[in-house]
């Protein structure tokens, strides 16, 4: 009976343990993560606990783990075996249980990495790209095919749009949230592309990114499910147009039906201080984020919450964010 108390005591004592380590190592980032796994079996059993996996956020990789310049797109590219062996060991710690994969932003991916990646992440029900990377039309179609569970992704130039599009919509049917981001510009033949296989899509955002007022007037009057579209800060040009000007309030107004305006979410406040995220938080002119850091908020940020990174201060999601002045009585 002595013997049988303390067994059920010492259970107690490892659970208590196990339930503190795993409310501990919640909050730590993702390296220093996979660092506290290496320490011993009872810490490394506690860092594989599903509840720490489920968002897999490469964007807290800092330059010193890996001896590559700071803040430089594409800096990682001459450490890629470090960044296989490390991504590696912590998707071997998640154990498929990650839904959301945030890729680093300075981060140069290769095929092999993506596909590896992705053969460890089938749950996977958001990814975020990064800003460069080495990819064919067979990675991203590799890839794809087993994320078929995707929902959202923010796409960057590292992936041209005639892989992308195509592999969503033969794998990726449920695509309901996209963003458009870094070295992007929206265009007819994206706006095509999103009505043809992306048919289901809710929210998009082309904030901070140069825009043709056709695509946008294309994906309004195509995509029958579209609540949303953030086009706070974007240059919206008419392509047909050969001067080089964005269009305004009032273009949008000639331009654009009521119902299409009530879904954009805009600033216009860029001269005057506005309520989006690129007006309340300004610009971070610090050495250190130079000349990079300002497109990496863009990146991370958006005034659709559910798109954003969560790095950031991002604004609640409130109403009004549809633009009710566009609204008629």
């Amino acid at each position: 009976m002595h013997r049988s108390n303390s067994g059920g005591r010492k259970e107690q004592n490892d659970r208590l343990l196990y339930e503190i380590l795993v409310t501990i190592f919640a909050s730590l980032n993702i390296v220093d993560l996979a660092a506290a796994s290496l320490v011993c079996k009872t810490w490394n059993k506690a860092c594989r606990d599903p509840s720490l996996w489920h968002k897999l956020d490469l964007s807290t990789l800092t330059s010193y783990c890996f001896n590559t310049p700071p803040n430089k797109i594409g800096a990682y590219r001459r450490s890629s075996s470090k960044i296989t062996q490390f991504l590696k060991h912590v998707l071997s710690l998640s154990n498929g249980n990650t839904t959301c994969l945030i890729f680093n932003y300075y981060v140069y991916i290769t095929d092999e990495q993506l596909i590896m990646v992705a053969e460890r992440t089938r749950k996977l029900k958001r990814v975020v790209l990064p800003k460069t990377g080495d990819f064919s039309r067979a990675g991203v179609n590799s890839a794809m095919t087993l994320w078929r569970g995707l929902e959202s992704i923010t796409i960057t130039s590292a992936v041209p749009g005639h892989y992308i599009f195509p592999a969503l919509g033969r794998y990726c049917n449920n695509i309901t949230e996209m963003k458009f981001s870094c070295g992007c510009i929206f265009e007819e033949k994206h706006a095509e592309a999103m009505v043809k296989y992306t048919p289901k899509l809710k929210m998009l955002s082309i904030r901070s990114i140069p825009a043709s007022m056709k695509a946008l007037q294309c994906v309004l009057r195509f995509l029958e499910h579209l609540k949303m579209v953030n086009v706070c800060h974007s240059f919206i040009r008419d392509t047909s147009d050969r001067r080089l000007y964005g269009l305004g309030f009032d273009d949008l107004r000639n331009c654009l039906s009521p119902l299409s305006l009530g879904k954009l979410i805009y600033c216009e406040g860029y001269l005057e201080g506005g309520w989006c995220l690129r007006c309340q938080n300004g610009h971070d002119n610090s050495r250190s984020r130079q000349p990079y850091g300002p497109l990496e908020d863009v990146w991370r940020e958006d005034e659709i919450t559910s798109l954003a990174t969560g790095n950031h201060n991002i604004l609640p999601s409130r109403t009004p964010l549809w633009i009710n002045r566009f609204r008629t009585n």
